[in-house]
């Protein structure tokens, strides 16, 4: 008798199998840092700035001589990191907010819904530099801008969710049993709009390293001498012409992650409307 693979429906879908692999090739990288880090990543070595791969630096030297591969390895965990990070912001506020909001109704739903309307108004880049501004750069607040504007698109899909199943028969038979309030929410609703919040979470971390990379290059994310890929980028527009692959490289690590997770999060909406 064959044997159903559970996992099966979800690789069959081609955008889920593509993001997946393409995430786990950065992960992969992450979990690689953890244990190995050929040089300093920091350490300045100008006798051999901006040389192409070698035996000795397998993806070259930037222009102060540093190892890319190790400044790579770095980066991608302070990448991972701020994604998970901004999206455990987003789901942890957004979708309390949006649960009380589509679940109760009324007034508690007319007040959360113009904060949010409210915060929305602002373009979120916008929003994220005025944060950063204020308090400075440090990815403290670098979280903290882009955690804020994750928090609407997680309040809302909560909030389409809880309206949907508020009456559905399930939940009006705990009703009648004399379930609470915080047991309905919790118990019986909130496990049927997870799918829709894991693709909202997979969007939004593609959405956080972006958004996270453009700060970098801006030159508001994270600050010298620690790696970012956008830092990495906006340090390389200049020697295109010299070292092409020191472009290239930060480039292809910003691509795989928000592809990936793009790919991902589609792949998992296909699925769920299967």
């Amino acid at each position: 008798m064959k044997r159903n693979f559970p996992l099966r429906r979800y690789f069959s879908n081609i955008h889920f199998a593509i993001g997946f692999y393409m995430v786990m090739t950065v992960v992969s990288l992450m979990i690689l840092g953890f244990f190995y880090i050929p040089y300093d990543p920091n350490a300045i070595d100008i006798a051999h700035k901006l040389q192409g791969a070698t035996t000795a630096h397998i993806l070259g030297t930037d222009q102060l001589g540093r190892d890319i591969f190790s400044r790579v390895l770095v980066g991608t965990r302070v990448s991972l990191l701020i994604g998970i990070l901004v999206v455990g912001f987003g789901v942890l506020i957004g979708t309390p907010l949006g649960a009380l909001s589509g679940y109760f109704g009324g007034k508690t739903d007319e007040v959360i819904m113009k904060v949010i309307d409210t915060q929305m108004a602002f373009p979120g880049i916008l929003l994220a530099l005025m944060i950063i501004a204020v308090f400075g750069t440090s990815l403290q607040n670098t979280v903290l801008a882009l955690g804020l504007m994750s928090i609407p698109r997680f309040t809302r899909i909560a909030r389409s969710g809880f309206m949907k199943y508020r009456n559905a028969e399930f939940v009006q038979a705990s009703r009648a049993r004399g379930a609470s309030h915080a047991r309905i929410l919790v118990l019986h609703i909130l496990p049927n709009i997870v799918p829709e919040l894991l693709v909202t979470a997979s969007l939004g971390f593609a959405s956080a390293v972006m958004s996270e990379a453009g700060l970098s290059y801006l030159g508001l994310g994270m600050q010298p001498p620690n790696p970012s890929f956008g830092k990495m980028l906006s340090e390389a527009q200049n020697y295109i012409l010299q070292a092409w692959w020191y472009v290239l490289i930060p480039s292809v690590a910003i691509s795989l992650l928000v592809m990936g997770f793009n790919l991902l999060g589609d792949g998992l909406q296909s699925i769920n409307q299967q």
